[in-house]
C-alpha cells in the first residue's frame, strides 16, 4: 500500500481469525497499520502476530459479535486503548448450506443476526466514534457476489444467505448516504468476491470442488486497493471473481 496516510493508523478487522479476515489483518499490519482483530477464536489471531513482516502490529480481542454486550465492550476497549478507529473492516459472517424448506428457524435467525445485525452494530459503533473524533476514515464491508445476483447452480443450497448479502448491499448504500448527510470524511467500500478458497466453503465440499476460486489474499489485496485511493476518491463497490483457466 503506497498511501502513507494509513501508516500507524488503527484498523479494526472483524472475523480476523481465519480466511479473508486473517489475510486482511496481516496485509494491513504489513502495510504499517495497527490492527485490532476481533473474533471468537482469539488464539488464532494471536498466532498471526509472529507472521507480521512489516512495520505494523496485530492486537487480538475475543469477541462474539452476536452478543451485543461483547460487541459494544470491544469497541469501547478499542477507543480507550487506541483513542481512534481509522479503518473498519466488517468481515465476520457465516454460511449454512441448506434448502430454505429444510432450514430451522434457529439457523435463519443466526444468519441474519451475524451477517446483518452484527455488521450494522459494528458500523454504528465505528461511525459514532469516527464522527466524535472527526477522523478521516474508511469502512470496508465484506459483501458477496450473492449480494448482487443469484447464479443458477445445480443444487441451490443457499437458504437465506443471499438475502443477508442483499441486505448488506442496501445497508452500504444507506450508510453511505448517512455519511454524506452528516458531512463526515469517511469512505465506504463494499467488496463482493465470488467463491474464495477458504474453510468458509467447506459446507459445500464436493459441490464446488472443481469450480474456479479466488484466494483469500486476492480479496485482502482488494481491501488495500480501496484504501490506497486518493483522498476524495471513493471506490463504492468491488466485484471480483476468479477466471477460469484457459488451456
Amino acid at each position: 500500500m503506497d498511501n502513507s496516510y494509513w501508516r500507524n493508523k488503527v484498523a479494526v478487522v472483524t472475523g480476523a481469525s481465519v480466511g479473508i479476515g486473517a489475510c486482511t489483518a496481516l496485509e494491513l499490519a504489513n502495510a504499517g497499520m495497527v490492527v485490532v482483530g476481533l473474533a471468537r477464536r482469539v488464539e488464532l489471531i494471536e498466532t498471526l502476530k509472529d507472521q507480521v513482516s512489516g512495520e505494523g502490529k496485530i492486537f487480538a480481542r475475543q469477541c462474539d459479535l452476536s452478543d451485543e454486550e461483547q460487541l459494544t465492550s470491544a469497541f469501547s476497549w478499542i477507543r480507550e486503548k487506541f483513542q481512534a478507529i481509522h479503518v473498519l473492516v466488517c468481515n465476520a459472517g457465516i454460511l449454512k448450506a441448506n434448502f430454505l424448506s429444510e432450514s430451522p428457524t434457529k439457523d435463519i435467525k443466526e444468519l441474519f443476526d451475524t451477517n446483518v445485525v452484527a455488521t450494522a452494530c459494528c458500523l454504528r459503533e465505528a461511525l459514532k466514534h469516527m464522527a466524535a473524533v472527526n477522523v478521516r476514515g474508511h469502512i470496508v464491508v465484506m459483501n458477496s457476489v450473492l449480494g448482487h445476483r443469484i447464479p443458477e447452480v445445480p443444487v441451490p443450497l443457499f437458504s437465506v444467505y443471499p438475502a443477508t448479502k442483499h441486505a448488506i448491499t442496501a445497508l452500504c448504500q444507506t450508510v453511505r448516504q448517512e455519511i454524506h448527510f452528516l458531512k463526515l470524511n469517511i469512505k465506504l467500500t463494499s467488496i463482493c468476491p465470488g467463491m474464495v478458497d477458504t474453510d468458509f466453503l467447506s459446507v459445500y465440499s464436493q459441490a464446488v470442488a472443481e469450480l474456479p476460486k479466488l484466494q483469500a489474499k486476492d480479496v485482502a489485496k482488494a481491501v488495500l486497493y480501496a484504501l490506497d485511493t486518493p483522498d476524495g476518491v471513493q471506490v463504492e463497490d468491488i466485484i471480483l471473481q476468479q477466471m477460469r483457466k484457459v488451456n
